[in-house]
């Protein structure tokens, strides 16, 4: 049995929790936040010990991983200490506010033999897993184009402070539109080579970004682009579609993934669930156990992530100079 502590226990870690209490393979041990008050209570509500420490939590030789759920710019520190710990990571994306933290994160596990997974839980939602298998059949054909776009309530009651400020990592993209960037990376065969962005803070006028578009071009020549916004007032609108020679593919993981041929829309097999959430979650866990177990690289490792994050800070660098950034990229010290 593989026995988790979680860093990081505020609002979010209580359907983490309920995920891993459904493996049998996986126990939770102990939780870590700052908040006193808090602490106490999910201390007594899942019998588990808590700290307000994190080197604490991390001291106890019977955990073997942990989740880092906390603000962004605190990611590096925490999950370098945690690697050199010797626990298996779990960490909530995006993977650090800054390309340096990023690649410190995965030379720390790599260095310290341990497994580290990015918590992009949409890729185990049954729509994003099938359309891969999809899309891994040759079903839809070569992939021309791609559109997805990650539209949202941007403010809403759990919002915190930090996600409202650069220097903890805060802006839409890197808190909710990596979601959808991830996806793209994951599902075109081929890799991004080429970013053009405008990213902008229109709705709100805060420090960080709240909207922008991203094109991206691949190097086997598809076409994709990102639309993303935190409105004030709207409806949420989260989904991508790809499109190839014999068809396109439109996903949702709220409600299913469609194939579109010759002027319908047919839901694949086992794309939709009721709480595509929870059961994401599951799998995901499952997913980091069986890495752990097995000594195998997770779906979501730590060089995906790598690939992911250097898109993502190639963006913020073109919204900034204004043209398009190649790939591979070397980039400065700030990146954002």
């Amino acid at each position: 049995m593989i026995s988790i502590g979680i860093i990081g226990a505020g609002n979010f870690s209580v359907k983490h929790i309920e995920a891993i209490r459904k493996l049998p393979s996986l126990r939770l041990k102990a939780i870590c936040r700052r908040d006193p008050l808090a602490l106490n209570h999910q201390k007594k509500t899942y019998g588990v010990e808590g700290y307000t420490d994190y080197k604490e939590l991390l001291e106890d030789p019977t955990i073997d991983a942990v989740l880092i759920a906390t603000p962004h710019h605190l990611h590096a520190t925490i999950a370098i200490t945690a690697a050199g710990a010797g626990k298996h990571i779990l960490l909530e994306k995006p993977m650090a506010s800054t390309w340096e933290d990023c690649l410190a994160i995965n030379d720390a596990c790599e260095k310290n033999n341990v497994k580290l997974m990015l918590g992009q839980v949409a890729q185990f939602s049954p729509a994003f897993v099938a359309a891969k298998k999809y899309l891994e059949a040759g079903e839809l054909g070569v992939i021309h184009m791609a559109r997805a776009t990650s539209v949202s309530f941007w403010k809403h009651a759990e919002r915190q402070d930090w996600h409202l400020t650069k220097n903890t990592g805060g802006g839409y993209l890197l808190s909710v539109a990596v979601h959808q960037l991830d996806l793209l990376c994951a599902l075109i065969p081929s890799r991004v080579r080429g970013v053009y962005a405008m990213i902008s803070n229109r709705f709100h006028r805060d420090e960080v970004d709240d909207g922008g578009i991203i094109i991206l071009k691949f190097s086997d020549g598809q076409q994709a682009s990102l639309h993303f916004s935190g409105f004030q007032n709207g409806v949420n609108q989260v989904d991508a579609e790809l499109y190839g020679a014999n068809g396109i593919i439109k996903i949702s993981h709220s409600q299913g993934t469609y194939l579109g041929k010759n002027q319908k829309w047919e839901l694949l097999p086992e794309s939709y669930t009721e709480n595509w959430m929870a059961d994401a979650l599951e799998s995901e866990w499952k997913d980091f156990a069986r890495a752990i177990e097995l000594n195998r690289q997770p779906k979501v490792s730590g060089e995906h992530g790598l690939y992911v994050m250097e898109v993502l800070f190639a963006a913020l660098t073109s919204s900034v100079s204004g043209k398009e950034v190649a790939l591979p990229i070397n980039f400065k010290s700030n990146s954002n």
